[in-house]
Order: C-alpha cells, then structure tokens, then sequence
C-alpha cells in the first residue's frame, strides 16, 4: 500500500499537483515511517512548497544532523537568486519570546527599489505627488509603527498593483504575525519560500509562529537552520532557547541560553528567560543571580519582579517576595498580577484571611485602600 500511494504522488507531482501528491506521501510514511525514499519525496516535495521547516525533518530522517551542510548549500543558492532578482535592503528590528511575546514586534524587511506605479485608490491619493514614497515603502512604515491591520491592507494592494514578490510576501507575514493571524503568517512565509526566500530572517520568524502555535518540533527546526546560517545571532539563539524550554528539552534550553547571553549579556529577556528555565529544574539560587542582573538593567520591570518573587517563595524567603510585590502595587495599586502574587505569598505564610483579600483585589472584587507593610 505505501508503494502505491508513492507512485500515485509521483503521478500527481508530475501533473503539478505538488499538495496532493505530498498528502499521498504523507499517507504512504504512516505506513513505512523508516522508509528513506518516501523521506526523500517528502523534502523535495516540501522544498517546492516551501515548507522547509518540514523539509528538514524528513531530510534529518535520511541524512542525519550532518546533511545539514548539503541543505544550506541549498539554501544559499535559492537566497542569491532571489537577491539578484530583487535585493532586500535592510532589517530593522526584531522581537523575541516570552516577556514581549504579548505585543510582537518582528523584524521586518524592506522593499524592492523599483520605479512605483500606482492603480487604484492609492494611485488617486499618490500619483499627484512624484516624492511620495512607494505603497511597498509607506506599508513597512505603517508596520513599525504598530499599524499592522493598515500596513497589511497595503500590501495587498501592492501585490494587485506590482505582482507577487518573495519579500512582498515575507512583509505580509510579518503584518500577520503581528495580528496574531499565525496560521496566516505561516502561509505568507511559505510563499516567500517557494520563491527562494530562504535567509535568516525568513527562518525566525517562521520559527515565531509555530512556536506561538504550539508547533514546537517544526518551530525548533526553523531555528536550528537560522542559526546555523547565522551562529553569533543573539535573538535567533535565545527564541531558539525559548522553543527548547517550552518544549521541556531543558539541557538544550539552558546550553543556548547560555550562548545567547555571550551574544548579548545584557538581553533582559534573555536574563529572565534563563532564570525561569533554571527555577523549572530546581536551581532557584541561580536563577535569582540572573533576575538581580535583569533588574540591574530594568529595576522597573514588573514581570522580571514578579518572576523573581515566585522563585523567592520556593525558597521561603517570603518577606523578600512580600516586598517585591508591595514594590509593584506602589506604582501600580490595581495590578491584578501583583495582588495575585501577593494573595500567594501570604497563603504559603498562612495568613489565609489576608491572602483571599488580595485574591479579591485581583479578581477585581475588592477596591479598599492598599498600604505598604
């Protein structure tokens, strides 16, 4: 059977029904899992999809951790042409896990320089003025500036105006990203792939949304890849660590902590990421010492505090955790996540009566005055 689903996607693929065909390898690999060609069909499939974070699990099948040479040799061949045909300009931010997950924030990649043309609406509003930026331009502008929806609407325009382009299509994501449309995103990263796109920053964001959607194996793959393109990247090394650390493969999550702390010794998202890896397996002792460093760069950082009360309580150093708190609600009385920590604190000190009175606080249901102690 699994030699009949194989030629059946052979026949499909040669009637240019990639999709198809790779759902019959698929269904072919179910049945012989440890079967090397159908891995082999399932890459180049992929490949021509553009799935390559799937591409690089089947190949690691064959080929093993060292045929990741043969892969990026691959991968800049694809990058130059699609540099030659049109060249990206340059990255201008990045965004890393946990702590800013909330609000991302990702890199995001200019434009082709080529001569703008307008139709439509944005031509009526444009085409007056011959120093007004091109749509492409005005759409990574509304992007950095959080305008993620607008910027997205622009670039679709751009595509109904100029066509299809592989960076075009990565910008697309990125908006997408942005909305938290990850399964959008994916979908615009794969098609910047399929047309060469395959470079670092490609790869990390790739990497960004599979993870935020549970898809830890295909996100730690992506990521694997960026930073064997670009080892000395500190965001790629730590969001790597992060995928690691969510996906419980602790000593990996710690190595690559380690090495993107090398890379950038003051991240504070690096610091308080390291220290809730190091607090999960019991060495809460050093995961202060890194809290303390993140604080030395943001004393203010309200999710650093209250990571670093927590760790505090496990140590049962509960008027430390205690003051941490009293720090927070200081500055911001109606924190929920701090009334909540502190209802903790007091229920591990016993004081069960003042420690449903913050829970109160924290769910909303209790507004008296607060006052330090």
């Amino acid at each position: 059977m699994a030699v009949l689903w194989q030629v059946g996607a052979r026949i499909l693929e040669a009637l240019g029904a990639d999709e198809q065909a790779l759902r019959w390898i698929d269904r072919a690999m179910r049945l012989e899992p440890r079967q090397a060609t159908l891995h082999l069909h399932a890459t180049r499939l992929c490949l021509k999809r553009g799935r390559l974070d799937r591409a690089i699990l089947h190949w690691k099948k064959v080929a093993g951790e060292q045929g990741k040479t043969c892969l990026l040799y691959w991968l800049n061949r694809t990058n130059q042409r699609a540099f030659n045909a049109s060249r990206l300009i340059q990255k201008t931010g990045t965004y890393s896990l946990e702590e800013k997950e909330k609000n991302p924030a990702p890199p995001v990649k200019e434009r082709k320089n080529s001569p703008p043309r307008f139709l439509g609406l944005f031509g009526i509003l444009f085409q007056r003025r011959p120093d007004t930026p091109p749509l492409d331009e005005i759409g990574v502008q509304l992007l950095e500036i959080g305008r993620a929806e607008q910027a997205l609407a622009v670039f679709r325009q751009v595509l109904l105006c100029h066509g299809a382009s592989p960076e075009l299509y990565l910008n697309m994501g990125l908006a997408a990203s942005k909305l938290g449309r990850h399964e959008e995103a994916l979908e615009y990263y794969q098609r910047a792939q399929a047309g060469g796109l395959n470079n670092v920053e490609i790869m990390n964001n790739k990497g960004y949304s599979l993870s935020h959607l549970g898809r830890h194996e295909e996100a730690i793959a992506c990521y694997e890849l960026a930073k064997e393109m670009c080892p000395g990247d500190a965001t790629v090394l730590s969001n790597l660590a992060s995928c690691y650390h969510r996906a419980q493969l602790y000593q990996k999550a710690l190595s690559c902590y380690g090495n993107a702390l090398r890379c950038s010794s003051n991240d504070t998202t690096t610091l308080n990421n390291y220290a809730l890896c190091l607090d999960e397996v019991g060495r809460h002792e050093e995961a202060l010492q890194l809290y303390d460093r993140a604080l030395a760069v943001d004393p203010d950082n309200q999710t650093i505090l209250l990571n670093k009360a927590a760790c505090l309580v496990k140590l049962k150093r509960y008027d430390e955790a205690m003051a941490l708190c009293d720090q927070i609600l200081a500055r911001q009385p109606g924190c929920p996540e701090s009334w909540g920590m502190r209802g903790n604190v007091l229920n591990e000190m016993g004081r069960i009566s003042e420690a449903v009175e913050c829970y109160n606080r924290a769910l909303g249901l209790s507004c008296g005055k607060f006052v330090c102690r």
